[in-house]
């Protein structure tokens, strides 16, 4: 049977929050051995301790159906001064939920060259990670901070007004809310693709040049508001917003590579990026190939054989990589 208020009132404020503390270390995680051995230690060392375990593990239980995070209030009134310790309780317990519903201070995720993976935040956003690909997750009051380290990821957000959803590349930095969109970090370029809902685009670092396109769209404070379709691509000090094939943009989540008109060299960079087994194009002449087609990430040998078959070029395995091999014959595309 359930304590009376009037009995609750009694626990000291003091004891209810430490005894929370303890339900979030008990039920936050993963188990914690050191914490099981201490808080039964704290138990010994008061009466008054049990109950407001119990009292708190209630309150614990009862708020396992929560879904979201729940503002309360830090000012108790003070009026009705009997239920003062029990609301301190439920500060300190809905503290912890908020607690157990964030990722931790620092979460770090990430793939190796030719894997891919679906992780689903606890707030219930979706990140499809591509190859090669780290990041660092950090939720706390004010925001969802993402930070792309390298690689490539396709963010599904869920929709929390209050709650932005940030993704920092670089110095560049996504702002969303409920919104789909990848972005694209390596060594040479940084690039941002809106599939659905709208983004905000912002230079944290020193202002980029735009690229003199029709295209572009630029404010004073370097900022761009992305539309379904658009990309905007920041490369050496410049930035370049047109519109792109949404389909071409997230083929890597259905394990293809859509090759359009692309110079061989690109084509071959874009391959190697999904296998250990890196392609080599020996003859100069053929790095200017432009291929059109639609290839398996990972299938490297396969490209390398139809490129090879289309243009009379033959191709060698040696040492831990394809090498394309020859002058290339006249032709448009491969594909």
């Amino acid at each position: 049977m359930s304590e009376q208020p009037e009995t609750r009132a009694l626990i000291p404020p003091e004891r209810l929050a430490e005894a929370s503390v303890w339900i979030a270390r008990l039920h936050g995680g993963e188990p914690d051995k050191t914490a099981v051995v201490a808080v039964k230690q704290w138990l010994n060392a008061h009466p008054m301790n049990e109950r407001a375990l119990e009292l708190c593990t209630e309150m614990w239980e009862e708020s396992a159906n929560l879904r979201r995070v729940i503002q309360f209030e830090t000012e108790l009134p003070v009026a009705h001064h009997r239920y003062r310790g029990l609301s301190i309780a439920a500060a300190a317990i809905l503290l912890a939920i908020g607690i157990f519903f964030w990722p931790g201070p620092s979460t770090g995720v990430s793939t190796d060259v030719g894997e891919q993976r679906l992780i689903t935040l606890k707030d219930g956003t979706r990140v499809f990670l591509n190859t090669d690909t780290r990041i660092e997750i950090k939720y706390d009051a004010r925001a969802r901070f993402v930070d792309l380290k390298t690689g490539e990821a396709l963010f599904d957000v869920a929709k929390r007004p209050a709650w932005p959803f940030i993704v920092k590349a670089g110095d560049r930095e996504i702002r969303a809310l409920g919104t789909s969109f990848v972005v694209r970090r390596d060594e040479t370029q940084t690039a941002v693709t809106l599939v659905e809902g709208t983004v905000t685009v912002t230079t944290q670092g020193p202002a980029s040049h735009a690229a003199r396109s029709p295209a572009n769209e630029r404010t004073p404070r370097d900022a761009y508001t992305l539309t379904p379709g658009q990309k905007l691509t920041f490369m050496a000090n410049q930035a370049h917003l047109a519109t792109t094939s949404l389909d071409n943009a997230i083929a890597w989540r259905r394990g293809q590579i859509i090759l359009d008109d692309t110079p061989m060299s690109g084509a071959v960079s874009e391959l190697n990026r999904y296998s250990k087994v890196k392609l080599v194009i020996e003859s100069p002449d053929a790095r200017t190939i432009r291929v059109t087609g639609l290839f398996q990430t990972g299938d490297s040998l396969s490209f390398a054989r139809a490129v090879a078959q289309t243009y009379g070029l033959t191709v060698e395995e040696r040492g831990g990589a394809i090498v394309l091999r020859g002058v290339p014959s006249a032709g448009a595309s491969a594909r």
